[in-house]
């Protein structure tokens, strides 16, 4: 008997493992962000939008199931998308069966040019994105971002800040997705949206002073790379940069005085002075902000039979440089 029972028990267990347990249906999100961008006045729709691709990015990193971005390719500019985006319930429901998607990440992204710093061009962007529920219609986050983006086009100056917009947009948008999501659908999400270094380009340094050397301007955008560095910076090329500094060097010159007032002799040892003042800006493409002040430094030292000791423009270059970083240094802080 205690046989039997146990023979049935056993083929009762064996039976429950044979059946199936329906798996949950993780949601589905589908991204369609249309994006323009304006440049000498005339907006023009992005085919391959930079925001978009870049919240899909970070969304497949972050574990969601999304719609391949192709898919939304034909409709992203139709009339279906314009008013899902003003809220028509309707539309709504007809992008949700259309992509078999549970939760709508619908909004819009645009950049126009900025100002025209020598050769490199710059833009601003901004997204405006919203996350909604297909089942209840209830919106479960809305974000807005704007950033800057810079490169030698400003095409693709424009596509960068587009692309950075979208990046900085994700993370805030899916940690408040997330909730809405079952247990047994695990995500990635980091705990706090990460907020990287701050990266700092310099480029080189204009000349307007009556001073000449060549290669000064070079010079500056190194040596002062160097000392942001030293102050905690993370240096970039310009390119990758969130915070581009420049400047102009507006006053150079030098003042020399025999040392020996014996006439050949106080042309072979005399102390010298140099002093130059410099515009300096910097530039934070993420806010916008311009950071602008004017400094001036001098130094000392002696020249022999034409060799100079102490005031030479590379002495020189280093001391405003180093007094320029202890400047900037609170940007790279976030003080």
């Amino acid at each position: 008997m205690k046989r039997s029972a146990v023979a049935v028990a056993v083929g009762a267990i064996l039976l429950f493992s044979m059946i199936a347990v329906p798996a949950t249906k993780c949601p589905t999100v589908v991204v369609i962000i249309p994006e323009t961008v304006t440049i000498r006045r005339v907006p023009t729709h992005i085919p391959d939008p930079a925001a978009e691709t870049a919240i899909i990015h970070e969304f497949l990193d972050y574990g969601f199931h999304v719609v391949d971005q192709q898919q939304v390719a034909a409709i992203r500019y139709g009339k279906l998308v314009e008013d899902g985006l003003a809220g028509d319930p309707a539309a709504l429901l007809q992008l949700s069966e259309r992509f078999s998607a549970d939760i709508l990440v619908l909004g819009e992204a645009f950049a126009e040019e900025n100002e025209v710093r020598d050769t490199i061009q710059s833009a601003r962007a901004r997204a405006e994105i919203r996350a909604i529920e297909s089942a209840t219609g209830r919106i479960l986050a809305a974000e807005a971002y704007h950033t800057g983006g810079i490169d030698l086009t400003v095409n693709t100056a424009a596509k960068k800040a587009l692309q950075r917009a979208g990046t900085g947009i994700a993370c805030p948008l899916a940690r408040k997705i997330a909730p809405s999501y079952p247990r047994e659908c695990p995500l990635a999400i980091p705990a706090r949206c990460p907020s990287e270094a701050t990266k700092v380009g310099v480029s080189p340094f204009a000349n307007q002073s009556q001073g000449r050397m060549s290669g000064v301007g070079e010079l500056f955008a190194t040596k002062l790379s160097t000392e942001l560095s030293e102050h905690g910076c993370a240096t970039v090329q310009i390119m990758a940069a969130d915070v581009v500094v420049s400047g102009v060097i507006t006053d150079w010159r030098e003042l020399l005085t025999p040392s020996i007032p014996i006439p050949i002799l106080d042309q072979l040892f005399r102390a010298g002075t140099m002093w130059m003042t410099v515009d300096v800006q910097a530039y934070d493409l993420r806010t916008a902000d311009l950071k602008a002040f004017q400094i001036r430094e001098q130094v000392t030292g002696i020249e022999i039979f034409g060799i100079r000791f102490g005031f030479s423009p590379q002495d020189l270059v280093a001391k405003l440089s180093h007094e320029i970083a202890a400047r900037l240094g609170s940007l790279c802080s976030g003080q």
